[in-house]
């Protein structure tokens, strides 16, 4: 199960850093919970036996004649083996708890039968050479007598936890063919993000009619958190709920760990036939990412909704650790979704929304009324008497929203800083004499009319309009509103910025 894989006589590309003294045999525990294997790191082809070499060389060559996972098509010979594989850094599994170096060359000396011992093997080296050295690349074989133990999982692990130490800061895996459905599991489960596809790239050995795509992934090996062991932590739960025993390796926090998981988690099924499953409360936990892929994919093409609404119907009966990022790799992979183009946005009324308002050449807003959009013309228009909220319910309190908008945002609050008018309109409506300047037909604002109005009221009228400490000021803006020379847009933001107590800066007009 290889990720990626260059040419093995190309120059070899120095490390970012040396090997630390930190890198040392890492003990893991196989799916089964109970055998245990060591991850043995190398830091040259000096240090491994010639025999393991040999056994590593053959079990290379044959995954390359079986001509589906790697793109050579020539066997690499040993002598060439060892220095390509272990150039920068390798590591092989093998069975048992080893602690160093020194006992695998004493397994070797003592005969060890690798294709029983041996589990397999990867490298780490730089993806780039130069200024992009510190970008790594992975190369990956399991042998043939330990399929569908979880050893491709495991060695995954060890590759996050050691290239960091390594010197590189991100991986990229150049090459994993999108029939390796254990490879692409591996790394998607693993916090690997597919950041690339080159179509077409595979002329593999088992499909001759037709070309497969390889799949690019990355990884940022900053990441850290529960995300890259998610699968397997499900697995020790369902261990210890089954056996009620604790794993085999497990240290003292795990154990904790797990007998409080056990008060939240489940197993249920598993008796004639039917397929044991974990819950979480009343969610299924689905840790396989192909599953995972599967169960979000059948959601979608029932109704094609978006990310949210779809993730929320996923997680009413299932649970997962990134629930959404399934569900975005999933509408991205949709053929509907890509083809369909993108429908209009209806209002309430199932016909299309009006539009935003222009901009005119000069830079103002047009506020003149269309398709029955509001404007702030309209809004000053509705207060009846000195007791009522001018904003209350004279026109619908929401904001349409442009044919390319999205649908979540068609429904918005009116703007707050228009609404900050609204302490003042009042003022002008405590007397009914007084005819209501704006209340027009069109909208528009008569300037003679107005103008008329206002001369046909005494100075006693103007100064009962307002009793309180502002009267005067309120009185020269209310005789200042007589402009005959102003258009209707630039008489609306002069009312505005008199009556709004904000900054042109905090008007959020745009």
């Amino acid at each position: 199960m290889p990720a990626a894989h260059e040419d093995p006589d190309a120059p070899i590309i120095a490390s970012p850093k040396e090997v630390p003294a930190t890198i040392c045999p890492r003990q893991v525990t196989l799916r089964d919970r109970v055998t245990v294997a060591t991850l043995v790191p190398f830091s040259s082809a000096d240090e491994v036996p010639r025999s393991l070499l040999g056994y590593l060389t053959d079990q290379l060559n044959r995954e390359i004649e079986k001509g589906d996972t790697y793109p050579m098509m020539d066997p690499i010979a040993l002598e060439r083996f060892g220095p390509y594989w272990f150039a920068n850094f390798g590591a092989v599994m093998l069975l048992g708890d080893i602690k160093t170096v020194q006992d695998v060359q004493a397994m070797a000396q003592n005969r060890t039968d690798w294709t029983r011992t041996c589990l397999g093997s990867f490298n780490i080296r730089p993806n780039y050479p130069g200024r992009s050295s510190h970008v790594c690349n992975g190369t990956f074989l399991v042998t043939d007598a330990s399929r569908n133990k979880g050893v491709g999982r495991l060695m995954g692990e060890g590759y996050l936890e050691w290239a960091p130490k390594l010197g590189y800061t991100y991986s990229v895996f150049n090459l994993v063919y999108e029939n390796n459905v254990a490879s692409c599991r591996i790394w998607d489960s693993l916090g690997f993000k597919r950041i690339g596809k080159v179509p077409g790239c595979g002329s593999l050995r088992s499909y001759p009619d037709q070309l497969v795509d390889g799949i690019i992934y990355g990884r940022d090996l900053s990441l850290e958190g529960e995300d890259s062991v998610t699968q397997e932590r499900f697995d020790k739960i369902r261990y210890y709920l089954k056996h009620s025993k604790y794993p085999r390796g497990a240290d003292r926090a795990e154990k904790s760990r797990l007998r409080s998981a056990a008060t939240h988690y489940k197993l249920i099924g598993g008796d004639d036939g039917e397929p044991e499953r974990l819950m979480l409360k009343d969610k299924e936990v689905v840790s396989d990412p192909q599953q995972q892929y599967e169960i979000a994919r059948q959601v979608h093409v029932q109704q094609h909704g978006g990310i949210n609404k779809t993730t929320a119907t996923i997680a009413v009966k299932y649970h997962w650790v990134r629930i959404k990022e399934t569900v975005s790799r999933v509408i991205r992979d949709c053929p509907q979704c890509k083809e369909t183009a993108k429908a209009p946005v209806l209002n309430g009324n199932n016909s299309r929304t009006t539009e935003l308002p222009a901009t005119k050449p000069g830079g103002d807003l047009d506020m003149t009324a269309s398709n029955g959009a509001i404007t702030p013309t309209e809004l000053m228009t509705d207060a009846d008497n000195a007791h009522s909220n001018p904003f209350a319910q004279s026109h619908p309190s929401e904001v349409e929203a442009p044919d390319d908008c999205m649908t979540d945002y068609s429904h918005l609050p009116l703007d707050p800083q228009i609404i900050d008018m609204n302490p003042h309109l009042p003022r002008f409506q405590h007397h009914q004499s007084i005819t209501d300047p704006y209340e027009h037909p069109t909208h528009e604002l008569p300037h003679v009319a107005f103008e008329d109005e206002l001369r046909a009221h005494g100075h006693n009228d103007y100064q009962a309009m307002v009793n309180d400490e502002d009267s005067e000021a309120l009185q020269r803006d209310a005789l200042g509103l007589v402009n005959t020379q102003l258009t209707d847009s630039q008489h609306e933001q002069e009312m505005l910025s008199r009556y709004v107590d904000r900054s042109d800066d905090e008007l959020g007009f745009t």
